[in-house]
């Protein structure tokens, strides 16, 4: 594992869909919230309004060692609680939840990552870390949360599953080269039987949390070797990339589905979305070069927050919106380029798509709504 540095129709979808996407339709870009520190994952609420998890800035409540990546070197990062959950209703942003965890470096935070709904209410909120046991011990009691499930209730916040505990018990990629015990959880889907699966983009896998707090492992997605870009200049042969697992939707046939972001080197074409059918891994789109979200919308089309074409050299890819249509087309929604490093999508009602925007600058993150064209 390695330390990420930050990403009716179904039935007839089938699997391993791949095709040239279609002209984009005209769609209206609109900035519906500003000045938003570090916003990552969206979700409707019971009430309809629209809530963002803000992962906040880190503090100075406590400093700790975070662990060198392979070849790397070791960094500090501090602990503060400017994590939070905000609401969105009516035009108007508001607080709901605040004082969260948030453990960073010059303005980034690892707090809170995604926010979700469970049947009875309650947000599920998973805490990033980026790291082990040592650095969450590190960061002091007020850190306990970082690398959690949090459940929150009427304003209260539980910690529902440690999966910083199950990978540092037992590393499901532990045979992948690099390895170590890396947690940092990501994305949340509830379940319907009252527990949650949480994707770890450190440890790269999916995580079954029990409506009794009880963590399992579902799937683990395994390093792969590829041919970097010719681009990054690197001696000739193939070299190993993460699989970095970020979005997680549940799908109108009841499976699950996985964005892969894919790691470093990132050639064009490697990403895929994974269909998780209890704990059997399929590919349900694939010849994207990033995915970071995926969505359905009310048709049960599949809505992919992602990039194809090579990494320009900015190291920045072009996400944008692509939805894959009933006949396993792929429909571009947005003109690549118009989104500035978004992290997370839900799509409303009327088909409106809301995505973070300006996902790591810090107190300038934004939600903007994308009105697409059916």
């Amino acid at each position: 594992m390695k330390r990420v540095i930050i990403a009716g129709g179904i039935a007839a979808l089938g699997l391993a869909v791949s095709a040239v996407p279609a002209t984009a339709d005209e769609s209206n870009v609109t900035v519906v919230a500003s000045k938003l520190d570090n916003p990552r994952g969206l979700a409707f609420g019971p009430d309809g309004a629209l809530y963002v998890a803000e992962s906040g800035s880190g503090g100075k409540i406590k400093c700790a060692t975070v662990p060198a990546p392979p070849g790397g070197q070791a960094s500090k990062t501090c602990l503060g609680l400017t994590g939070k959950i905000s609401k969105l209703a009516d035009g108007k942003l508001s607080t709901v939840v605040k004082d969260l965890p948030s453990a960073g470096a010059q303005g980034m935070g690892t707090g809170p990552h995604d926010v979700a709904f469970a049947a009875d209410g309650s947000m599920l909120v998973p805490i990033g870390l980026g790291g082990d046991a040592k650095l969450r011990k590190g960061l002091g009691p007020k850190g306990k949360a970082l690398g959690t499930l949090l459940k929150i209730k009427d304003g209260k916040a539980k910690i529902f599953g440690d999966l910083l505990a199950f990978e540092a018990k037992h590393n499901p990629d532990k045979k992948d080269k690099g390895s170590a015990i890396d947690s940092y959880p990501f994305a949340v889907a509830p379940t319907s039987d009252g527990g949650a699966l949480v994707t770890d983009v450190g440890a790269n896998d999916v995580l079954k949390v029990s409506a009794s707090g009880k963590v399992s492992l579902t799937a683990v997605f395994r390093a792969r070797m590829v041919e970097p870009p010719k681009a990054l200049k690197l001696p000739k042969g193939k070299v190993p990339m993460q699989s970095v697992p970020m979005g997680i939707a549940k799908g109108p046939d009841g499976s699950y589905y996985v964005a892969e972001h894919a790691g470093f080197p990132q050639p064009e074409g490697v990403a895929r979305v994974f269909k998780l059918t209890g704990k059997k891994v399929e590919t349900a789109a694939k010849d994207f070069t990033t995915v970071v979200d995926v969505a359905f919308d009310a048709s049960g089309r599949l809505v992919i927050l992602g990039s194809v074409g090579p990494v320009p050299s900015d190291h920045q890819p072009k996400t944008s919106l692509y939805r894959i249509e009933a006949d396993g087309s792929r429909t571009e929604l947005l003109k690549p380029g118009t989104l500035t490093v978004p992290l997370g999508m839900a799509i409303a009602d009327d088909g409106s798509i809301y995505v973070t925007n300006k996902a790591f600058t810090p107190g300038k993150g934004e939600i903007v709504r994308v009105t697409v064209a059916d």
